[in-house]
């Protein structure tokens, strides 16, 4: 099998290709720059960025995907106007480009939590999403409601993941978890700007194995969610990693007692019967156990 992935040097596509390279699949792997590390993994590393189409159309066409798995989205965490536009537009682009070859019969896409608007208890697979709260989620909306239309009239397989809350080795410096752990080892109070909002928490190797099996399996073209099912709110994450930093619940208890449940706005979490159905997938990593791994990676 051969697989293409874009955003392949990212939090998730690194894993991703490195697992399916393992399993014998032959995967090229596309990136804006290639990491220094390469792995002696057979991967075939693309430097190229889709806002240029010619930098990657030849090599993909010569790469002939059987499976094409879209991860990019640049400059994130930047969602303003003008980045989810370009994103869009660009991905628009590359998805007309590998859905016109012969070669390709299925794409994979990365969506986001944030696509539910005004989310609010359990998020169900089935429900339309419509609206948008940012810029961010109009441009995956759209690219959604495109990919999809495109990949029917081409009969092509489709899945839209929305992703809820991942993290784990290797996530950027500034996300929540990293940002806890940095602030703890310091033994700083973290800052944490909505500490009992409540989310849905998936660790990174749960979601690499969700990709894995829908390249290798065929399921019905969709919208899948993966999350862990249930939701916890800051303030236990900052707890559980207090626990393996200085098995202590000081800071956190501090944090608690300084902060107001009033800036409480989110308690949401994934309801999954369709991914588990078609899949045959569920999160296997707890999040006190993913926390774990993941502040063994940091030390």
């Amino acid at each position: 099998m051969r697989v293409a992935i874009t955003g392949a040097s990212g939090f998730l596509g690194r894993p991703l290709a490195e697992k399916l390279s393992i399993l014998g699949v032959e995967v090229l792997a596309i990136a804006r720059s290639i990491p220094n590390d390469i792995s002696k993994n057979k991967i075939y590393w693309l430097k190229a960025d889709l806002s240029i189409p010619k930098s990657y159309q030849s090599e993909v066409k010569l790469f002939s995907p059987e499976v094409v798995i879209h991860l990019a989205w640049q400059d994130i965490p930047d969602f303003s106007i003008e980045k989810s536009k370009m994103n869009l537009f660009q991905s628009i682009d590359f998805i007309n480009f590998v859905t016109s070859l012969q070669s390709c019969n299925k794409v994979l896409f990365s969506g986001s939590c944030w696509e539910y608007d005004n989310a609010s208890g359990e998020c169900i697979e089935t429900e339309k999403v419509e609206g948008s709260k940012n810029h961010f989620t109009w441009a995956k909306n759209s690219l959604r409601k495109d990919a999809e239309l495109l990949c029917r009239r081409k009969s092509i397989s489709f899945a839209w993941f929305r992703i809820f809350y991942i993290y784990g080795p290797g996530q950027r410096p500034g996300s929540l978890l990293p940002t806890i752990f940095n602030n703890l080892k310091k033994g700083k109070l973290p800052i944490i700007n909505s500490p009992f909002n409540s989310n849905d928490y998936i660790f990174i190797d749960d979601v690499v194995d969700a990709f894995t099996i829908a390249s290798t399996i065929s399921f019905s073209s969709g919208v899948y969610n993966l999350g862990s099912g249930v939701s916890t709110n800051a303030i236990q994450v900052c707890r559980y990693a207090e626990k393996l930093v200085s098995n202590s619940s000081n800071l956190s208890n501090k944090l608690q007692s300084k902060s107001s449940p009033k800036l409480t706005d989110e308690d949401f979490w994934a309801e999954m019967t369709l991914t588990t159905k078609s899949l045959i997938w569920k999160p296997k990593t707890n999040l006190t156990s993913g926390i774990k791994l993941t502040w063994e990676s940091l030390s």
